[in-house]
């Protein structure tokens, strides 16, 4: 391959030095084309007496001339040094060299990118990124019912009394996936009595909480049900009234102290301290937890104050229930009503 490449250098060099002399000696015979050892030799007087014609020169046909004229590109081609090229197979590994850095380049940045991103959120923030089960409850997508024209939200400032436009039957969280809806509930269907609703409370206060309902200008009560396969029963009531200081005025007589019909004094829920910042602003969270040694179930109870809504989540299950559901439906429970 090296051989062929320096034949074709001396092919070109001609071309770039200008005319040559074998075009102006078209009929020069042998001496227009001499070796290098012949042109260097001088005409011998021998070979001057065998013409017939005087000793002038005959024309072109002079060596003399001939070997003046002869220019240095036209030397053989071993005396030609050409300007070395690279092989082609030189200039191959030089491209895939190039091409290999410049891969190695975009992947370390796309790795270090996509490591970064791996560790800043948590990972069950990351769609596809199998983790364990926490215990959290499968809901369907969620739509906010839309407000009627001109209405503002229930917690926004120029609402000051905190009124929910929509139907309170439609800020109720569905039914998780898996659980057995109880239909002795109205769902969307109607409004449950306020007779229903007081039976989560202890049988010696019910009169007494649905005589305060009703003095603090009680509207009505939505409310859903529904049991998981574990047994956890969820029941949850949406209670309105005129206004927000009325909702505020029940809140504190029914919370303090805190009092159910499965536990007579359940205790604040420690554990709930990290997921009040994702309350909406606005809203009070109370959440309760029945603490050890407990009875045949577990009651795990909440009350949000929205606006003139009271909602109370009550989720109960036989032996010892996760906070990690509980948590999920205050909280779903808490952005419906915001």
């Amino acid at each position: 391959m090296t051989e062929q490449t320096q034949s074709d250098d001396v092919k070109k060099i001609p071309a770039q030095a200008g005319a040559p002399a074998a075009e102006t000696l078209p009929d020069a015979g042998p001496a227009a084309a001499p070796s290098g050892n012949d042109a260097s030799e001088p005409v011998t007087a021998e070979a001057a007496s065998t013409s017939d014609t005087p000793a002038e020169p005959a024309g072109p046909a002079v060596a003399e001339p001939v070997a003046e004229s002869m220019p240095a590109e036209a030397t053989p081609a071993e005396a030609v040094t050409p300007v070395p090229r690279k092989r082609l197979r030189d200039r191959r590994g030089l491209r895939a060299a190039a091409r290999w850095t410049a891969a190695v380049v975009v992947f370390a940045v796309l790795g270090g990118a996509a490591a970064y991103a791996v560790t800043q959120p948590e990972r069950t923030e990351i769609p596809g990124l199998e983790t364990p089960d926490d215990g959290r409850w499968t809901y369907p997508a969620l739509k906010l019912p839309k407000l009627p024209a001109g209405q503002p939200g229930a917690m926004d400032r120029d609402n000051p009394a905190g009124r929910h436009h929509a139907d309170l039957r439609t800020l109720l969280p569905p039914v998780p996936s898996g659980a057995k809806r109880d239909t002795s509930f109205p769902d969307r269907g109607g409004w449950l009595p306020t007779a229903d609703f007081v039976e989560i409370y202890p049988e010696g206060v019910r009169k007494k909480f649905r005589a305060l309902l009703e003095d603090n200008t009680l509207r009505h009560v939505a409310a859903r049900a529904w049991t998981m396969p574990d047994g956890t029963r969820t029941e949850i009531y949406l209670v309105q009234f005129a206004t927000k200081p009325y909702t505020t005025r029940v809140r504190n007589e029914l919370i303090v102290p805190p009092a159910f019909a499965q536990a007579a004094h359940p205790g604040t829920d420690t554990a709930w301290s990290d997921d009040d910042s994702a309350v909406p602003k606005g809203e009070m969270v109370s959440p309760y937890n029945e603490a050890a040694p407990r009875g045949a179930t577990h009651l795990r109870a909440a009350y949000i104050t929205a606006g003139d809504t009271l909602a109370v989540v009550h989720m109960e299950k036989r032996g010892t229930q996760s906070a990690v559901p509980f948590h999920q439906t205050v909280l779903l429970q808490a952005q419906l009503l915001g």
